[in-house]
């Protein structure tokens, strides 16, 4: 299965890796994706009614994160994702349809705007690559 099109991340920093950087579908983005799981809660309203889910990052940006989840949710869902560690909140939608994968729904999540601070890591600068060391 092809990572980017999954949206898993085809490379990064994980919390214990190096550095490496994605291509093709990366490029179209508007910034890197670093590998890095952290528990989250998503906090969602279902058919009017307040629900939080946890979940955890597979991949983040300053711009949202892929995340997995035990249920899907519609493109478009509007929800806020807490980071676990910090308590910080920050307001997002679905971005892509999530795909079913055997640990749960992988769920591309969007900022509604850029929040290069929620995830408290430093990320690598427009345009790093591997084959620059």
């Amino acid at each position: 299965m092809n990572p980017a099109r999954t949206g898993a991340p085809a490379g990064a920093r994980g919390a214990e890796g190096a550095l490496s950087t994605q291509t093709g579908e990366q490029e179209r983005r508007r910034g890197q994706r670093v590998t890095l799981r952290i528990k989250v809660l998503v906090h969602v309203a279902l058919q009017g009614k307040a629900t939080s889910f946890a979940a955890a990052t597979m991949s983040v940006s300053p711009d949202g994160a892929l995340v997995v989840i035990e249920r899907g949710l519609p493109i478009d869902t509007r929800l806020v994702l807490e980071h676990s560690g910090t308590r910080e909140r920050v307001a997002c939608r679905i971005a892509r349809q999530p795909r079913e994968m055997p640990e749960g729904f992988h769920v591309t999540l969007e900022f509604d705007s850029p929040a290069p601070d929620f995830w408290k890591i430093a990320f690598p600068p427009a345009g790093w690559r591997t084959d620059d060391l």
